[in-house]
C-alpha cells in the first residue's frame, strides 16, 4: 500500500462535533436521532449536547465514545480514537458488507507482512550492534512496517465485518482475549504493575547513562 498521505491523522479534532452529531442523526433506531435522548443516556443536557455537536463545547473522549456506543457507531467511533491518535482511520463501511471479501483481504495482508517481518528479520542479523542506518535503509524499513501495519487495519475490518454481518459478540471476544493474554502474561495486569515496570526501566536506563 502506498503511502501518498503527510499527515499522522485524517481528521482534525474539530471535527469530533460534527462527526457525533453525523452519528446521531443517522441512527438506525428512530428514538436515537433526538438530542434529547441522547442527552439523557449520555447524562447531560440538551443544550450541552447542542453545544459539542455545534463545536462551541468541547465533547471529552469518554462522552464521545460513549456517544458512539450507545448508537452502535463503530465508524464513527473509530474516527474519534482516530482523532485521539489512538486508531488508524476507519474504513469504508460499504466494504465490510462481505464477510468473504474481508477474509480474503486479511490473508493478502498477512503474506504480505509475513514477506516484510523476513525481510526485517533479515536486516536484523545482518546488521552489526550500535551501527546506523542509511537513508535508503530507513525508507525500506518504513516501507516494510507499513505492510506489517496493514495487517492492524485489516483485522480490525474482519471484526467489524463479522459484527455486521454475523452479529459476533465483540464484547465477549475481548474478554476471552484479555483472559488468554493476563494467562500468558504478555500485558500489563494493573496500575501497579505497570508502575513497577517504569520503575526498573528508569533505573536500566540511568544505570547505561552512568556507563557512559
Amino acid at each position: 500500500m502506498a503511502n501518498t498521505f503527510t499527515k499522522t491523522r485524517l481528521y482534525p479534532p474539530s471535527a469530533i462535533g460534527e462527526i457525533l452529531k453525523i452519528a446521531r442523526e443517522r441512527a438506525r433506531q428512530e428514538e436515537q436521532r433526538t438530542k434529547r435522548y441522547m442527552a439523557k443516556e449520555l447524562g447531560i443536557t440538551v443544550d450541552r449536547l447542542t453545544k459539542i455537536e455545534n463545536g462551541t463545547a468541547q465533547a471529552p473522549f469518554e462522552i464521545a465514545v460513549q456517544w458512539c456506543q450507545i448508537l452502535s457507531d463503530y465508524t464513527a467511533l473509530n474516527k474519534i480514537k482516530h482523532i485521539f491518535g489512538m486508531a488508524l482511520p476507519p474504513a469504508d463501511p460499504w466494504l465490510l458488507e462481505s464477510v468473504a471479501d474481508q477474509l480474503n483481504n486479511f490473508i493478502r495482508q498477512a503474506q504480505g507482512a509475513i514477506e516484510a517481518t523476513k525481510c526485517l528479520l533479515d536486516m536484523s542479523s545482518q546488521r552489526r550492534r550500535n551501527s546506523t542506518f542509511s537513508e535508503h535503509d530507513k525508507q525500506r524499513i518504513l516501507e516494510l512496517s507499513e505492510e506489517i501495519l496493514d495487517v492492524q487495519q485489516s483485522s480490525e475490518c474482519v471484526i467489524s465485518s463479522l459484527k455486521m454481518n454475523w452479529n459476533l459478540d465483540t464484547d465477549a471476544l475481548f474478554k476471552n482475549w484479555i483472559r488468554e493474554a493476563l494467562s500468558d502474561q504478555v500485558i500489563i495486569p494493573s496500575v501497579t504493575e505497570f508502575d513497577k515496570i517504569r520503575k526498573e526501566q528508569y533505573f536500566e536506563e540511568r544505570s547505561e547513562r552512568m556507563k557512559h
